[in-house]
């Protein structure tokens, strides 16, 4: 009988914030821009219906939507009769336009974060492949507007947002 290795835990190692991983807080700011892309901009859509119908905790909507506000993407008017709704059109508004105000710039790796992030820049063989990465990564994010996925998403029978 060969003796065999002890079974070892794999450790699930947790997200580093500077690895690209789209956060909750973004993934709700997206689905957020899209439910108010397909619910028109003809009213003033209340956080609460934002939260029940996108299953978002009502604490959360204020952390999401401030910087979103801030941006202009959304406007807000508290109060009786306020809520929320597109700051500009959904033409305008692109995918990753959201992602950058709620989590900063992607980054694939540290090197990238801007200059003199990382020493090895201009010997690394790894470098330029990164910035390929991202930069098509940027440019497919900044090219899906809301009015794009609005209209993908009514187009696929799917039930609405």
């Amino acid at each position: 009988m060969v003796p065999t290795e002890p079974a070892t835990r794999t450790k699930r190692r947790s997200p580093d914030k500077r690895s690209m991983q789209i956060l909750s807080q973004t993934e709700g700011g997206i689905r957020t821009v899209l439910y108010l892309t397909l619910t028109g901009n003809d009213r003033w859509v209340p956080g609460e219906e934002i939260c029940r119908t996108q299953e978002i905790p009502p604490s959360f909507l204020a952390k999401i939507t401030r910087p979103l506000v801030k941006r202009g993407i959304l406007s807000a008017v508290r109060g009786v009769g306020g809520g929320f709704r597109l700051g500009r059109p959904p033409d305008t508004i692109s995918m990753l336009e959201v992602i950058e105000t709620l989590q900063g710039p992607l980054n694939f790796n540290e090197c990238l974060i801007g200059p003199g992030s990382c020493e090895r820049a201009g010997l690394c063989p790894v470098h330029p492949v990164w910035k390929q990465i991202k930069d098509g990564t940027e440019r497919i994010l900044a090219m899906w507007t809301f009015s794009d996925l609005a209209r993908q998403s009514r187009s696929q029978d799917t039930p609405q947002l």
